[in-house]
């Protein structure tokens, strides 16, 4: 028995007779097939058969299966960045208070917050579109 790792991948190879050339190239087919399903492994065990190597996968579960794509990513920056803009987290801003960077007009008042929890919310729901 001995052990590899691929990635984040552990792999457990219970017979010597396997060469770990045979067991590097099965478990990266066995990765990319999982790749290719959405999922994503954490553990792949390997044991000689009737049939040649035997593969047991284990796919990742919890958080730290909760990866994300570019886009989602991206999306994720959007969000803050508008909830940042619209609702700034610095000591010093005033969240009643809205002023145009170009032409310097000012609102205050219920009116921001009704604009800014409008917006928010639209932008949430075409992130939800995306």
């Amino acid at each position: 028995m001995y052990k590899l790792i691929i990635g984040n991948v552990r792999i457990t190879v219970y017979d010597d007779a396997i060469t770990r050339q045979e067991a590097a190239v099965t478990a990266k087919d066995a990765i990319h097939t999982a790749e290719t399903q959405g999922k994503q492994l954490s553990h792949i065990e390997l044991q000689l058969g009737p049939d040649g190597i035997e593969v047991k996968t284990t796919e990742k579960i919890g958080n730290k299966a909760l990866r994300k794509t570019v886009k989602h990513s991206m999306l994720d920056g959007m969000l803050a960045a508008v909830k940042e803009k619209l609702s700034p987290t610095t000591a010093f801003s005033n969240k009643e208070l809205w002023i145009d960077g170009d032409t310097g007009q000012e609102w205050r008042g219920s009116e921001v917050a009704s604009t800014r929890d409008e917006l928010l919310a639209k932008f949430e729901e075409w992130l939800k579109q995306m």
